[in-house]
């Protein structure tokens, strides 16, 4: 029983590691990658914001 709940929680903490470590990858550094990563007719609405995309409106 001891052992089946250390490697529940050994699994738990890699996968928390894993999650960690694919949040701080950055989604950009310019413009022009946002509008590479989501091509559509909106594409000139996004912006490359502190690495990460947001759409920008112009109302």
């Amino acid at each position: 029983m001891a052992g089946i709940l250390k490697i529940f929680y050994i699994a738990i903490i890699y996968v928390s590691l894993f999650l960690v470590v694919i949040e701080d990858e950055r989604e950009c550094v310019t413009d022009a990658d946002c509008q590479k990563k989501y091509p559509g007719p909106y594409e000139h609405l996004l912006k490359c914001v502190s690495g990460y995309c947001v759409g920008v409106t112009g109302f």
